[in-house]
């Protein structure tokens, strides 16, 4: 089972991954072509199977990151359908294929498709994002209400200036595309920092309550970030007025806050 996102100049197919990490996976599609992007390929069959009902042939594919549950099946694709892999030059010393670099601002053209590539370090030095009209597909950097993790090869304060000077500063109404989908267990973690749990917004109540395993969340946007995510939240006192334990995020520096709370996310 997989939905559909139309755009201006492309279909995006996506699909959950049935792992225990719930990871998800992308095709992009150029509107009136046969031609596709995939991106970060983990489930081969699932890909295998839009691609064979949508009648697509890939061109590219395309890594966010290194990370072995976005490049399992670079290899296979590449070797079945002749197809070019881009990644950040970053990745030359964790490859074993060859690929095309890709940078900041660097734009990635298929027949009427543009895409622009921001560079958005972080969860590792490698790390890219997306921008495909008004959708941000943005592998392990940003999830709904959180964001990706440190722990390999990754670094915190640069993952705290990847969200405050670029992905803040994207426009509210882009769509939200990421590797992930965490919303639920998000969601549980921001109840635990908040000192009255009836303070948790009425629409992440809903979203909790209509959760279903099985089923991808319903996509965001980056509006629905900067009012939910405690991650895009910590310069905002109302906020912090919200959270039990305000001793221990007493510390005044913003990115100082941005880091504890990422390493209180990684010890829940």
């Amino acid at each position: 089972m997989y939905e559909t996102i139309k755009g201006d100049s492309c279909i995006i197919y996506r699909f959950l991954v049935q792992n225990s990490d719930r990871n998800i996976n992308y095709i992009l599609a150029p509107i009136d072509s046969n031609e596709c992007i995939v991106i970060d390929p983990l489930d081969k069959d699932g890909i295998e199977e839009i691609l064979k009902n949508e009648n697509l042939l890939p061109k590219y594919i395309i890594n966010t990151h290194a990370h072995p549950d976005h490049i399992k099946y670079n290899s296979y694709f590449l070797k079945k359908y002749s197809c070019k892999l881009l990644a950040h030059n970053f990745c030359k010393d964790l490859f074993e294929f060859k690929f095309d670099n890709i940078f900041e601002n660097d734009l990635i053209i298929l027949n009427n498709l543009r895409i622009k590539v921001l560079h958005t370090p972080g969860h590792c030095p490698e790390h890219i994002s997306l921008i495909i009209d008004n959708c941000l597909l943005c592998g392990d950097t940003v999830f709904n209400c959180g964001v990706g993790n440190t722990k390999f090869r990754g670094d915190v304060v640069m993952l705290y200036r990847t969200i405050f000077h670029k992905i803040k500063n994207l426009p509210d109404d882009f769509l939200i595309l990421p590797g992930h989908d965490y919303l639920y267990t998000n969601i549980l973690f921001l109840e635990s920092l908040y000192e009255d749990q009836g303070k948790i917004h009425k629409e992440l109540i809903e979203l909790k309550i209509n959760f279903k395993q099985e089923n991808l969340s319903p996509i965001k946007d980056l509006a629905f970030e900067k009012k939910h995510n405690p991650f895009f939240r910590v310069d905002e006192l109302s906020f912090w007025d919200l959270v039990k334990n305000k001793n221990l995020f007493a510390n005044e520096e913003i990115q100082y806050k941005f880091r504890l709370l990422r390493q209180v996310r990684d010890e829940w």
